[in-house]
């Protein structure tokens, strides 16, 4: 008897240990089946590729842009130093809007060193005609075009000459201003290139200058000037031009004299 229940525990024992091996065995497989359902139909995800960027032809693209500017507002400030504008005056920032050809409107800010004090001086130029604030009263007076320390009458021009002349340009990155996605590019000049921007450049000073130009359109939106541009900057100095209101419409009328 006892050796029947032996047999019959060991058929028992044989039967229970197989079916849980199959069991066990299957366990892997349904995961696999679970975790990859279709492994001949898996695509792969697609990664996002950009096309390599010339920084010279994204110049070329600003150059045109700028030529064909009919009207902006601009911004040039000194973030390190200040421009000696005329005798005794420096200014810190000039800003204005510009109508190409022929017309422009320039808020100097600056500083008079003797006595020292904080001074404005407006420019306008008209078709030939030039205005400026007097430095005493403050009073609009027409002037000789050549008595204007600036004259910005063909801003896009003036900027398209400073852009076409840079050498080794180079991409520094992609980055965001205003809401607008811009290439950012450096690339070097020399101070003399920027005479129509700085009158009273001077020559031979390398300068490195950084633009941001619009990635759809190539329009320049921002560039920074580093380094000495005129005689008595100082050897690091840095201005920060800024662009705005492009080709929206601007009114400039003489000044009431």
């Amino acid at each position: 008897m006892v050796l029947e229940l032996s047999r019959v525990a060991s058929r028992a024992g044989r039967v229970w240990s197989g079916g849980w091996a199959r069991v066990i065995l299957a366990v892997p497989v349904l995961l696999v089946l679970l975790v990859f359902p279709a492994c001949g139909t898996v695509q792969p995800v697609p990664t996002a590729t950009t096309q390599p960027v010339d920084p010279r032809e994204q110049l070329r693209r600003t150059v045109e842009q700028l030529t064909a500017l009919q009207s902006v507002s601009f911004d040039l400030e000194h973030l390190v130093g200040s421009t000696s504008l005329l005798p005794g005056i420096l200014m810190k920032r000039a800003y204005g809007s510009a109508v190409v050809p022929g017309r422009f409107h320039i808020v100097v800010e600056g500083e008079l060193l003797f006595p020292r004090s904080y001074l404005e001086i407006q420019m306008i130029g008209i078709g030939g005609k030039s205005y400026m604030t007097n430095l005493v009263n403050g009073q609009w007076e027409e002037v000789p075009p050549e008595a204007l320390p600036i004259d910005l009458g063909n801003l896009g021009v003036t900027l398209a000459e400073i852009v076409e002349q840079v050498q080794s340009p180079e991409l520094l990155g992609h980055d965001r201003l205003d809401g607008i996605d811009v290439y950012h590019i450096g690339g070097d000049i020399t101070s003399e290139v920027l005479k129509g921007l700085v009158p009273t450049a001077g020559t031979g000073f390398p300068v490195a200058l950084e633009m941001w130009t619009d990635q759809e359109t190539g329009i320049l939106r921002q560039a920074l000037i580093k380094g000495q541009v005129v005689l008595t900057d100082v050897v690091d100095s840095e201005r920060r031009l800024t662009l705005s209101e492009l080709n929206e419409p601007v009114t400039i009328e003489p000044p009431e004299l």
